[in-house]
């Protein structure tokens, strides 16, 4: 937690990250991550009687995502007071990280005061090699099943801990087939992610948002997605 007070106003983006290259300052994390320059992904939108708005940045030679907020809070019944969301998501970020399901790697999180209100900063390591569920080209039947059986499976231990995403589209399932058949698995968007009181409540309503949505899996393999949850959902091991 930072506590230093600084001025309103966006942080320097607008130059393309592919020309942007930073050497990291430890001596002001916060003011490094907030200052540092590339190019925007999410421009700044405003709601919550705030903004925030995420960046691509090259740093040490290494893609980073910056999500910079200011006054961009959410209210729970154990903050009622309010807290970036930010800071939900870094938290998100690492439950999921200790439950074994992949997000991307977490870098750096850090709030202060300011004149606005509260500024946040969430950094994240790119995933390297990954393509979203909504952007993915991938026609073998075998490779596609693979993908859902993997999803469905990873999808179980999310609800087996009675974890919601609550904002489960294709773009924010990430997905990694490497020639050797091996599948990789990621989620992102992690802000709105919370617990609900059954595991069947968080299955239900992920499950259906997602399924509304995606267009790459057909209903043979959106079975095979199905199938695999709910025995990882039960702690049984996913049918090769």
């Amino acid at each position: 937690m930072f506590s230093a007070a600084s001025e309103p106003g966006l942080p320097g983006c607008g130059q393309p990250a592919a020309r942007t290259v930073h050497s990291y300052d430890q001596r002001d994390e916060f003011g490094f991550w907030w200052d540092v320059a590339g190019e925007w992904v999410e421009p700044p939108n405003e709601r919550r009687n705030g903004w925030s708005g995420m960046s691509r940045c090259l740093v040490d030679g290494r893609p980073m995502y910056v999500k910079r907020q200011s006054n961009h809070l959410c209210r729970s019944v154990t903050r009622p007071r309010g807290e970036p969301t930010a800071s939900r998501e870094w938290r998100n970020l690492l439950l999921l990280r200790k439950l074994g399901i992949e997000t991307p790697e977490p870098v750096f999180h850090g709030t202060r005061r300011a004149r606005s209100g509260i500024e946040a900063v969430l950094v994240t390591r790119e995933l390297s090699g990954y393509t979203s569920l909504d952007d993915i080209e991938i026609d073998d039947p075998a490779v596609k099943a693979s993908i859902a059986l993997t999803l469905g499976a990873m999808l179980g231990r999310l609800h087996s801990a009675r974890l919601q995403h609550g904002c489960l589209y294709g773009k924010h399932v990430m997905i990694r087939a490497d020639s050797g058949g091996t599948i990789r698995i990621a989620l992102i968007d992690l802000e709105k992610m919370r617990f609900r009181l059954t595991r069947r409540q968080a299955a239900a309503h992920d499950l259906a948002q997602l399924h509304r949505r995606q267009r790459f899996l057909t209903p043979g393999e959106w079975r095979v997605l199905v199938d695999a949850h709910s025995r990882s959902l039960t702690g049984l091991p996913a049918d090769p």
